[in-house]
């Protein structure tokens, strides 16, 4: 079997594990485009960067301020998640919002073609059908 991967441009429908989400019938989706090594190396040069001669206090600034913005940059859409009644489309609130263990989810997936693979939405949509 081959493996097949994203451009980095290409926005996948992702559909989340978490919460049984998956199992919805109006499922939480998550428009992700996919981070290849090669940006996650650029990502480490700059968090470097960064932290040279940083205090140790600061470093977790740092990491949470990149994390941050990696995972801003790389959405593209959500639907289906509220906070208090409230749908948010917002990225960067949906990063303040969300559960850890959902943004963790979404972090990976980033990063891991065959975990997007695995949760996009077309599959799913197919698999119901």
């Amino acid at each position: 079997m081959a493996i097949i991967s994203f451009s980095k441009d290409t926005i996948v429908d992702y559909i989340p594990e978490y919460g049984d989400n998956r199992k919805s019938i109006d499922p939480c989706v998550i428009g992700i485009k996919f981070i290849p090594f090669g940006e996650t190396v650029e990502i480490e040069r700059i968090r470097s960067a960064r932290m040279r001669g940083v205090e140790a206090d600061k470093m977790l600034d740092i990491n949470q301020s990149l994390q941050k913005e990696r995972f801003v940059k790389h959405i593209s859409h959500i639907k289906g998640y509220s906070v208090g009644g409230a749908e948010v489309t917002d990225a960067g609130e949906f990063y303040e919002t969300a559960p850890a263990e959902l943004v963790a989810e979404i972090l990976l997936a980033m990063q891991d073609a065959f975990r997007l693979s695995k949760g996009q939405a077309k599959d799913f949509k197919q698999a119901s059908a």
